[in-house]
């Protein structure tokens, strides 16, 4: 059968058969995102049904910091979705953003599982996998996806009302309170990932995944400019492509930058102590 296009061929070997190791890892990335890619669409789909009502409050509060600045919004869908919702009960729109942001951590923990399993080609069955994930580190997980959304929406006001806030000094906690976030989405692109590989307590999972953020700086910083620009380019597509590889893409990118650096000082310490 070796005639037949490749897609047609079943005699080829599977992914468990292919050793892509001794690609850059810029073509390793892709091969592995690709292989993975249904999986990926798969696991975005149900992480983006979580997260809709955090991502349509989220996105008025875009729309606000927009409007008040240029007079115009940046989702015209989603300024529809809010207006559709905004008829519901108080009551019943407060209850879907706090089960979602409850949901938000062990949600983001199962996802940064699958992803990790994606990028490093682990074997494994991936909804169990994804199920045990939620289950083994929703404790630790918990108050940090509540630290998440606390942490956006502040940022979010701030940015809309801080100097009505705070007088004189609205300009100067800006910036400082933008710096402060920097430093904590960057040691929020280790957190999940070091949460579903290694065993610690929360204290020393803080400090090991400040120590990672701060040791090589350009790797959460690209991470976190990845997401920027999807994140941007979700909004301009107006939502149409945030179902389909928004959070699987930054967590698969999170999953593949950050796992040389568990490896080498938290799996492997004596390795790194030796060089």
């Amino acid at each position: 059968m070796g005639d037949l296009p490749g897609f047609l061929d079943f005699t080829r070997p599977g992914n468990d058969c292919v050793d892509d190791s001794r690609y850059h890892p810029f073509v390793r990335f892709w091969k592995r995102y690709g292989r993975n890619f249904l999986k990926l669409l798969q696991l975005n789909l149900v992480y983006a049904v979580l997260t809709l009502p955090i991502y349509v409050w989220m996105m008025s509060l875009i729309n606000g910091v927009l409007a008040q600045a240029t007079g115009s919004v940046v989702s015209l869908l989603g300024s529809v979705l809010l207006y559709a919702v905004m008829s519901w009960p108080s009551w019943l729109l407060a209850l879907l953003v706090g089960v979602s942001v409850v949901l938000l951590g062990p949600a983001t923990a199962a996802l940064s599982y699958a992803a990790l399993n994606c990028a490093w080609d682990r074997p494994g069955l991936f909804w169990p996998g994804f199920r045990q994930a939620w289950k083994e580190n929703w404790k630790q997980a918990l108050p940090i996806g509540l630290a998440d959304a606390v942490v956006c929406f502040s940022t979010l006001y701030y940015l809309v009302d801080g100097v009505t806030a705070f007088g004189n000094l609205g300009s100067v906690l800006r910036i400082l309170w933008l710096f402060l976030v920097l430093i904590y989405a960057m040691v929020r692109v280790y957190l999940y990932p070091v949460m579903v590989t290694v065993e610690l307590p929360f204290g020393a999972l803080l400090r090991n995944c400040l120590s990672l953020a701060l040791l090589k700086p350009w790797r959460p910083l690209l991470v976190i400019l990845i997401a920027a620009v999807l994140g941007i380019g979700c909004m301009l597509a107006d939502l149409v492509l945030v179902p389909c590889f928004l959070y699987s893409f930054v967590a698969f990118s999170a999953a593949f930058l950050t796992q040389p650096m568990i490896e080498k000082y938290l799996l492997n310490p004596q390795d790194s102590a030796s060089e």
